[in-house]
């Protein structure tokens, strides 16, 4: 099977946003396939170091994801901070974190606002903070993963050394957490402020969006349920938990979601550290 319209890629590489899938009309699946596609395929290039198995079918894959409006630009901001990962370079602060985040989720963000259909723009400021959040879910979900890939996402200025990581003791394990807890306050704040934008997307896809944020922000919580245990083990949403979720977020859809109550102006400080960056909300 080609790399376009590929719906193995997804269901193999994340079982999250292929329940929420089942949720939108097949053409738009179809182009979120493709892009997550695109996405991964880059993603693994890095993290797996393997080579592009036909440069025709990625080159066919991406003319795809660009006739939905995908910029040329957009592209190359999110193959810039996949590549960031080639020659790792820790980040110093929270500043660099989040442009980071940006550049391999918020990124995907703008992606999926093309594949949605939505043209205003300050949809795309709520759809970089739902990317953004996501990405410090998985930051915190990945700790010991990256570590062994010599990778720490935890900025230098929270203190968690090599030496830290690579010694996980009642001490050690309790500074991780407080700085992973730091992190998903950060993802709290965000996946918040992207609600927000929900009122932008189209009510046939709303649902389904609104379904991967919640498994997405589960994750987080379930990291902070269990303490240290995501340090030894990998944290994710099984699928009795994902059914429970979709049931609360039917309702909560009805409630706040078919007429959007979450209608805030989008808070700029929350790109303060984006400026310049490709559709971030200016102060």
């Amino acid at each position: 099977m080609g790399l376009i319209d590929n719906n193995e890629i997804i269901y193999k590489s994340s079982k999250s946003f292929f329940w929420a899938s089942k949720f939108l009309s097949e053409e738009i699946v179809q182009r979120v396939i493709n892009i997550y596609s695109f996405c991964r395929i880059h993603d693994d290039l890095v993290d797996e170091n393997i080579q592009a198995a036909d440069k025709k079918e990625m080159e066919l894959l991406e003319q795809k994801i660009k006739s939905y409006g995908i910029s040329g630009d957009v592209i190359s901001e999110l193959i810039k901070g996949i590549n960031s990962d080639i020659n790792f370079q820790r980040y110093k602060n929270n500043a660099a974190l989040i442009k980071y985040c940006y550049r391999v989720a918020g990124i995907v963000g703008l992606m999926m606002i093309k594949a949605l259909k939505i043209k205003n723009i300050e949809a795309s400021y709520y759809a970089i903070d739902l990317g953004i959040a996501m990405q410090l879910t998985n930051i915190s979900r990945d700790i010991m993963e990256d570590f062994n890939k010599k990778r720490i996402y935890l900025p230098e200025d929270s203190g968690i050394t090599n030496d830290i990581l690579d010694n996980l003791n009642e001490v050690n394990n309790m500074k991780i957490c407080n700085e992973v807890n730091k992190i998903l306050i950060k993802s709290d704040i965000y996946y918040k402020s992207s609600l927000n934008g929900f009122r932008y997307i189209p009510i046939k896809s709303r649902f389904s969006i609104l379904v991967a944020l919640r498994i997405y922000e589960a994750i987080g919580k379930k990291i902070k349920r269990t303490g240290a245990r995501f340090l030894k083990e990998n944290i994710y949403i099984n699928n009795y938990e994902k059914f429970y979720i979709v049931l609360k977020t039917i309702i909560e859809f009805i409630i706040f979601f078919i007429f959007p109550l979450h209608r805030k102006k989008h808070n700029p400080y929350l790109h303060e550290h984006l400026q310049g960056m490709i559709n971030v909300n200016k102060l």
